[in-house]
């Protein structure tokens, strides 16, 4: 167990060190704009995300102490599933297979420890499966307590914790548990309802914004086969087949004394297998059930031939190694960057990364703004405003985007818009008819500007196209038409 802990603390270091030395991707600085607006709820997720940003910048607002708490959750979310493993079992070596099985997960933004909802909905996840285990090994207010903990941080962390409550909750209706466990579990469920209930009054007083945008808005549903050839999807279905395979041999096969593990690590991704032919799934969405299924290999392991340990550990740790590398990559200088791509230009796809593109980018957009009496910027993305917000150069949503009311939300009162600088991402204002139109209807002088191309390493990386705004028309003069968007800003 010791070895294990020294392996999960090294990682954690390696991770911090990256954290600290990359600058935030577009998806970190959206979520890092939440934290300057604190509330129970936003638009496309539960609010733990923003929470434990604006815990982390309360100690700076560099990159590293935005992403401080999520490397720190992973570290968290082994460990749990470590512990998890040693009271089902009596075995530290159980416990120190799971810790590293969940620790050497392959992703890369793992080894980033990006500020994402999947750090906090990892390490509920795994509190989570420690404190069922922990309960039902001895049931008491104070494991009672602290499942209801978990399981709250876990549904306000993504929605997709709910398939975690309802898993445990079938996991406890088994007759060997329902007697002992369902007095407690009371406890656990209060603490639950009490935790979300705010988050569903924000959402009653945002027009249902979060649970619109959940299932509704952000799915385009559709059924067709041919969804499942998505690349998103494909990713998808093959880590949930695998996660399947391992979960009947570890839990239903071999350990069925680890029924929690089959409970908690089936059913999400079941579901979202079956919407894999209406909608596009994400692979990432399972991390939470793949702490589940560290938990259960790790007690299936323990009592494996040695060889099949150090087999699966070993795959882990290659797959582990190069996603390291590859985030301790981008903390290079520069000039190191170029001499490595120069010497082997195979390493530019998987290594080089756009995150360098957002300052220089706000930096020409702030003269470009000052030479046209301080004209507001406009932006196609939310991604894109929030990473000019990010190096200080305040930005509105243009067009109506999901998105877009929090972002009113958030400049409410400002001043009206008399010079306006409208940069698009990836294609120029012509390629968009629909929002041209809306930008002639908003402003008299429309003027190109020259495009802004940027690259890192000697690397490409984002094009962006910038339009200048100026002489505003009265609103009350706009044309609009039903059948496309208006300026919004």
């Amino acid at each position: 167990m010791i070895a294990a802990a020294a392996i999960l603390v090294a990682l954690t270091v390696l991770r911090a060190y990256a954290a600290f030395n990359v600058p935030l991707t577009a998806d970190e600085a959206y979520y890092w704009t939440w934290s300057l607006h604190p509330a129970y709820g936003y638009t496309d997720h539960p609010p733990m995300v923003a929470w434990l940003i604006g815990l982390g910048t309360t100690f700076g607002q560099g990159p590293g102490f935005v992403r401080l708490p999520f490397v720190l959750c992973e570290a968290i979310a082994a460990a749990a599933v470590g512990r998890a493993a040693l009271l089902v079992t009596n075995s530290a070596r159980a416990g120190a297979i799971a810790l590293l099985l969940f620790a050497l997960i392959p992703q890369t933004k793992l080894a980033l420890g990006e500020a994402l909802p999947d750090g906090a909905y990892m390490a509920a996840w795994a509190l989570a499966l420690w404190g069922a285990v922990a309960l039902d090994r001895r049931p008491s207010l104070r494991n009672a307590v602290g499942l209801g903990l978990a399981l709250a941080a876990v549904v306000l962390s993504r929605t997709f914790g709910w398939a975690l409550v309802v898993g445990v909750l079938a996991w406890s209706l088994e007759p060997s548990r329902r007697a002992r466990l369902w007095p407690l579990l009371m406890c656990s469920a209060a603490i639950v309802v009490a935790g979300y209930a705010p988050f569903i009054a924000w959402n009653a007083a945002h027009n249902w914004e979060n649970f619109a945008f959940s299932f509704q808005t952000r799915q385009h549903f559709g059924l067709a086969a041919t969804r499942l050839l998505d690349i998103s999807t494909v990713r998808f279905v093959i880590y949930a087949a695998l996660l399947a395979a391992v979960t009947w041999f570890v839990a239903l096969r071999r350990a069925p004394r680890v029924t929690l593990v089959a409970w908690t690590a089936l059913p999400l991704p079941a579901a979202l297998f079956a919407l894999s032919f209406v909608t596009t799934t994400e692979s990432y969405w399972i991390i939470g059930p793949a702490a589940s299924v560290a938990l259960g290999a790790g007690c299936a392991l323990d009592v494996a031939a040695a060889g099949w340990r150090r087999g699966i550990l070993a795959a882990l740790g290659l797959g582990t190694a190069y996603t390291t590398a590859a985030a301790l990559f981008l903390t290079l200088p520069e000039a190191a960057q170029a001499a490595t791509f120069a010497a082997v230009p195979a390493l530019r796809a998987p290594f080089a990364s756009g995150v360098y593109a957002f300052a220089p980018l706000a930096e020409r957009l702030r003269a470009l703004a000052a030479a046209d009496d301080d004209a507001v910027v406009l932006t196609d993305r939310y991604e894109t405003s929030a990473e000019l917000l990010r190096y200080g150069v305040d930005s509105r949503l243009a067009i109506a985007l999901p998105q877009q009311a929090q972002w009113m939300r958030w400049h409410a009162g400002a001043p009206p818009v008399r010079h306006a600088l409208l940069v698009t991402y990836a294609a120029p204002l012509s390629a968009d008819p629909s929002l041209e139109q809306s930008v002639h209807a908003a402003f008299a002088r429309v003027t190109p500007l020259p495009d802004i191309t940027l690259s890192h390493a000697g690397v490409p990386e984002d094009t962006y196209y910038v339009v200048q705004l100026d002489d505003p028309r009265d609103l009350s003069s706009r044309a609009t038409s039903r059948d496309r968007p208006d300026l919004h800003y």
